[in-house]
């Protein structure tokens, strides 16, 4: 995807919810007052940013927005370009040839490296783990594989010479789930593909029983591949947790004050409520799963209190 500049001056509420009103091309009208413009890179990464026809939606987007709905006194605008692009340009400075333009993304993870240049805000993104993608109508066929909690025991499942299931050639699913796919990557049940979108069409028709995404990540293929095939996404375990990832702004005193502006809008809004936009990309079981473990990151002490029997 190249470089591609959107820029927003007006909002507005679309079917209910907060939307930005997207002006390709338009100059920002100018505003005395407005402390800077925050350029939001975009990275290229279905179901978090889906770009067709000139419009830009997703997850992240809608969660952008709905960020940017609350820092009005800001210009916005977009830039769509590759994850090693913009982390390279955040790290060269590239914003200073745009003096008042904020570099910042939505769907970052901090790291000690990104750190030295990159100020991040408080966790704003969370994601369901890596997880093994079924029909969900055979939910009961992997009862075999799962242990005590319910979470898929993935040695046993990839040794099972009667479980199929295609891995995408080249993809990481991080250092647990690559341990066994290396274990496993030449068994007979296991074939290779050379595209993601593929997985979910060949569940459907029944040439693999199983095969690995992320939760929104599988639906968003199903939503776009075969909608009438029901999912589910099971837990692997040791690889439960939810994942996090946020708003990062280039290390300048401008991006530390957006990031502070962000970080009290975060405060403000304990419930999260920018991550039913994430939930909505879920399937209907997965979802369950993620609202269940929203609670328990957002309060754990409720969350178990909930659980408790009432005498």
């Amino acid at each position: 995807m190249g470089l591609r500049m959107m820029r927003w001056r007006k909002y507005r509420a679309v079917s209910g919810l907060i939307g930005l009103v997207a002006l390709p091309f338009m100059a920002v009208v100018a505003n005395a007052d407005a402390p800077g413009t925050l350029t939001w890179a975009v990275p290229p990464f279905a179901p978090a940013f889906i770009s067709e026809d000139g419009k830009l939606t997703g997850y992240a987007s809608d969660t952008q927005n709905w960020f940017a709905a609350r820092l009005d006194d800001y210009q916005h605008e977009i830039m769509e370009v590759p994850l090693a692009r913009l982390l390279a340009e955040m790290r060269n400075g590239a914003a200073d040839d745009h003096p008042g333009h904020i570099r910042c993304s939505t769907t970052l993870i901090p790291t000690d490296e990104r750190r030295e240049y990159i100020s991040f805000a408080k966790t704003i993104l969370l994601h369901l783990p890596i997880s093994v993608v079924i029909r969900a109508e055979d939910e009961a066929n992997f009862k075999p594989f799962l242990d005590e909690e319910g979470h898929i025991q993935l040695g046993k499942l990839m040794a099972n010479g009667d479980m199929t299931t295609a891995l995408r050639i080249g993809r990481s699913y991080g250092a647990l789930i690559d341990n066994y796919v290396e274990r496993y990557r030449n068994a007979p049940q296991i074939m290779p593909v050379a595209d993601d979108s593929k997985l979910l069409k060949l569940l459907e028709l029944g040439r693999i029983d199983w095969t690995f995404y992320f939760p929104s990540e599988a639906e968003f293929y199903r939503r776009e591949t075969a909608p009438n095939q029901m999912i589910k996404s099971l837990p692997i375990r040791g690889n439960t947790n939810l994942l996090e990832a946020t708003i990062g702004c280039a290390k300048t005193p401008a991006g530390q004050q957006a990031i502070a502006r962000i970080n009290q809008i975060v405060a403000t809004n304990p419930d999260m409520p920018w991550t039913n936009f994430y939930a909505a990309w879920l399937s209907p079981q997965d979802r369950e799963w993620f609202v269940a473990a929203r609670a328990h990151y957002i309060d754990p002490k409720q969350f178990e209190a909930l659980l408790t029997p009432r005498k």
